[in-house]
């Protein structure tokens, strides 16, 4: 699915915040948005997510955003909320994977079949019975996600979705996303983790005062300190080493090809 932006603006009412973006095209891939708590990025994924009004500004494979939901709006785009409290209502964690499937109509087979999937895939198997509230924090945040993912849609919105959960969380939504990049899918995300930013993404878009003032790659928005300032973002930990140590070009991971024989 292509999405197009045109002449996008939103005003929260009784407030003096708006969002505008004149012109933006998003093509199936890892689109990552970062910038300063009330930039906008929240926002601009719920009209997305078609939560708030976008009229005809947002086009999605050509229609206007609505129209396009108007059917089988929970296989083409699922919402992962930051904090899971604003999501997570079912009585147990069970019921809570399966309620987006009997909107969606369904089989009962297929349901059970996706359920019992999506629990193995999260770790959550062994809290199938227990309330979502009854999780931890970490486990709250594996199920809002787990329940965006359940039906596979074609563009997943996450706000914020590495917030809160443990290393081992984070490695496992990490790998799950590269699964469904991989097969073509879009996932839009929010994340103020630099580090994970800079071994994940190869372009970024920030966000400021309800404006897109950035998109390019990682690399280029940590060279330019007046733009990092004005995000008030700090470059991740490797990128910083690299420049106290005086590496050139700076590298923006451990992955890259020579970094550890190089401090050695």
């Amino acid at each position: 699915m292509q999405i197009k932006i045109k002449s996008l603006h939103y005003i929260y009412p009784e407030t003096n915040f708006s969002l505008d973006i004149p012109d933006l095209t998003l093509s199936p891939g890892l689109i990552c948005l970062v910038g300063q708590n009330g930039s906008g990025k929240s926002t601009l994924l719920k009209l997305l997510a078609d939560l708030l009004p976008a009229g005809d500004a947002i086009k999605a494979d050509g229609q206007a955003l609505s129209e396009y939901l108007a059917s089988g709006r929970l296989s083409k785009i699922a919402y992962a909320f930051q904090d899971p409290n604003d999501q997570l209502f079912n009585s147990s964690v069970e019921k809570e994977l399966a309620w987006s499937m009997k909107q969606a109509k369904l089989p009962e087979a297929e349901i059970a079949r996706r359920t019992e999937a999506a629990l193995k895939e999260f770790g959550l198997a062994e809290f199938r019975d227990l309330n979502p509230y009854d999780l931890s924090l970490s486990g709250k945040k594996l199920l809002t996600i787990a329940s965006a993912l359940v039906l596979d849609p074609e563009v997943c919105l996450l706000d914020e979705p590495l917030m809160s959960l443990d290393y081992p969380g984070r490695c496992l939504v990490t790998r799950l996303l590269k699964k469904r990049l991989a097969r073509g899918k879009t996932v839009i995300m929010i994340t103020h983790d630099m580090d994970w930013l800079a071994e994940n993404c190869q372009e970024v878009y920030a966000m400021s005062q309800g404006q897109l003032v950035y998109h390019g790659p990682v690399h280029q928005l940590f060279s330019d300190q007046e733009l990092l300032g004005r995000l008030g973002l700090l470059p991740a930990k490797t990128w910083q080493l690299s420049q106290l140590i005086g590496l050139k070009p700076e590298v923006l991971s451990l992955k890259q090809t020579g970094l550890l024989a190089k401090i050695s």
